[in-house]
C-alpha cells in the first residue's frame, strides 16, 4: 500500500475518534499548578493553567471496533506487522506467550490512542491536518525503525562551561538542559538551584550529559550506569566538586513517558571549587578521556576500588568525610597504608621541593586520619582537603599515563624499586 494510502487511513482514523470524543465522551476542565520556565534568567514559578481530561479510548470499544474505519486501519497494521515491529508479546495469566493473540485491543492502545492522546494535548479536539503531519511521522518513524533510542539525562550540579555552549565526546554530550525536562525535573521534587519560596526558585545548575543509546522497543535500561564514567573522568581531569544524582530517560521519538532514578545522593549547590570547563580545556579533555576510556574496562582491582572511594568523597557533606575518603583512595591505589608519605611525593612530585610540600601534607593526612579513627574528630580546612584530592587525581593522571606500556603491578614495583635507590 502506498505511502500516501497509509497516511489517509490514520487521518480518517483520528477524524472519527476526534469525532467520538466530542460527541460521546466528557471533557472534563480543571485548574492546576504548573511550572512556568524562563531559561534566559534561569528561574522558574508556579502558576495556575488550565487543563483538559479527555476520555480514554477503552470507553468506546464497541464503537472503535465496529467502526469500518477502525477495521481498515487495523487490518493495516496487522497486514505492515506492527506486532512484531513493535516487539508486542502478549501473555497468559502465568506468563506464558498466547498462541495467535489478538493483537487488536493492543495496536488500538499503542498506536491509536497514543496518537490520539499526544494530538489532543497540543491542538484539543479539532482535526487539522498540518498539525496532524507531525505526529503522523514521528509514529511512522517509530515503528518502522529498528531499535528504540533513548535520551539519557543527568544534570550536573556545580557546572559550567565558559566560553562554549556545549560540547561533544563520543556518545556523550555537555549541553543545557530544556525547557521540557527541566519541567520535569522540578515535578519530580529535584531541586536545580535554590527555592526562595514554595512558588519561586533560580535555576543553578543549567547544564546536563547527554546520552543517546540505542535498546529494543519494549526494553528500558537501569539509565545511571550509562554517564558514571564520564563523571568520573571530568573528576580526574581538573579540579572542581561536580557532581550527579538524577538520571531521567525517555524516548527520542513517539515519547510515551518518562523514568526517572534518583542516586539518593545530596550536593550542596554552592560547594566550592565549582567545576568550570573552559573551551581551552577541550582538545585536552578528548585526549584524557580516550586514554580513559581505553583503560577503564581493563583497571585492576585496586584501582576500580580506590575510584570508588575517590568518587564516594564527591557526595560527602562533612570535610572530615570528604578526607576519610581520600586517604583510603590513596592508600587503595598505591597498595600502601604506613608509608604513604613516601610514595606519593616520590611518584608525583617534579621537584625537592614540591616533594617536601607532598610529604608533610600526607604526613598531616596520617596524623588526621588516626586522630579521627581514635577520638572522632580533627579540624581540618577546605583547603588542605582540596591538596589531597589533587594529589590522588595527579597520582591517577600518571598512572593512566604508564598503564598502556606497564602493568599495575610493574608501577607499584618500579615505585619501591626506585624509592630503594634514590
Amino acid at each position: 500500500m502506498s505511502s500516501d494510502k497509509v497516511k489517509a487511513i490514520f487521518i480518517e482514523c483520528l477524524k472519527f475518534i476526534l469525532g467520538i470524543i466530542r460527541e460521546r465522551g466528557e471533557i472534563r476542565t480543571y485548574y492546576d499548578s504548573t511550572f512556568k520556565v524562563y531559561l534566559r534568567n534561569r528561574t522558574w514559578h508556579l502558576e495556575l493553567e488550565q487543563k483538559n481530561i479527555y476520555p480514554h479510548l477503552f470507553e468506546f470499544t464497541d464503537e472503535l471496533m465496529n467502526s469500518p474505519i477502525i477495521k481498515e486501519c487495523l487490518a493495516l497494521m496487522l497486514e505492515e506487522d506492527f506486532p512484531k515491529r513493535l516487539e508486542i508479546e502478549i501473555t497468559d495469566n502465568n506468563g506464558n506467550p498466547v498462541q495467535n493473540p489478538d493483537y487488536k485491543p493492543v495496536l488500538i492502545s499503542f498506536i491509536l490512542e497514543q496518537m490520539t492522546a499526544k494530538y489532543l494535548e497540543k491542538y484539543g479536539c479539532d482535526f487539522n491536518e498540518e498539525k496532524f503531519e507531525k505526529i503522523y511521522r514521528e509514529m511512522i518513524s517509530y515503528v518502522y525503525s529498528q531499535e528504540r533510542e533513548l535520551v539519557i539525562v543527568s544534570p550536573l550540579e556545580n557546572f559550567d562551561l565558559k566560553d562554549l555552549d556545549e560540547f561533544s565526546v563520543d556518545e556523550y554530550k555537555i549541553r543545557k538542559l530544556n525547557e521540557e525536562e527541566i519541567k520535569t525535573l522540578l515535578s519530580l521534587g529535584y531541586r536545580l538551584g535554590h527555592i526562595f519560596t514554595p512558588k519561586f526558585g533560580v535555576i543553578d545548575n543549567i547544564y546536563c550529559i547527554e546520552r543517546i543509546i540505542k535498546t529494543p522497543k519494549r526494553f528500558w535500561p537501569a539509565p545511571s550506569p550509562y554517564i558514571e564514567d564520564f563523571v568520573t573522568a571530568l573528576r580526574l581531569f581538573k579540579s572542581g566538586a561536580v557532581g550527579v544524582n538524577f538520571v531521567l530517560s525517555y524516548p527520542k521519538i513517539w515519547e510515551t513517558g518518562w523514568s526517572a532514578q534518583s542516586t539518593l545522593y545530596v550536593y550542596s549547590f554552592i560547594r566550592p571549587p565549582k567545576y568550570i570547563f573552559e573551551q581551552k580545556d577541550l582538545e585536552s579533555f578528548i585526549s584524557f578521556w580516550n586514554q580513559f576510556k581505553k583503560l577503564k574496562d581493563q583497571f585492576p582491582s585496586n584501582i576500580k576500588f580506590s575510584l570508588r572511594w575517590f568518587n564516594k568523597s564527591y557526595i560527602e557533606q562533612e570535610v572530615l568525610d570528604r578526607l576519610l575518603d581520600l586517604a583510603i583512595a590513596l592508600e587503595v591505589l598505591f597498595k600502601v597504608g604506613d608509608r604513604l608519605d613516601l610514595y606519593v611525593p616520590h611518584f608525583i612530585g617534579s621537584s625537592k621541593e614540591e616533594k617536601r610540600k607532598i610529604n608533610k601534607d600526607i604526613n598531616e593526612l596520617r596524623k588526621m586520619r588516626g586522630a579521627i579513627v581514635h577520638s572522632g574528630y580533627y579540624k581540618s580546612e577546605q583547603e588542605f582537603v582540596d591538596s589531597i584530592e589533587n594529589y590522588y587525581r595527579t597520582s591517577m593522571q600518571k598512572f593512566l599515563e604508564l598503564l598502556p606500556n606497564q602493568s599495575y603491578e610493574s608501577i607499584i614495583e618500579s615505585l619501591k624499586d626506585s624509592m630503594c635507590c634514590s
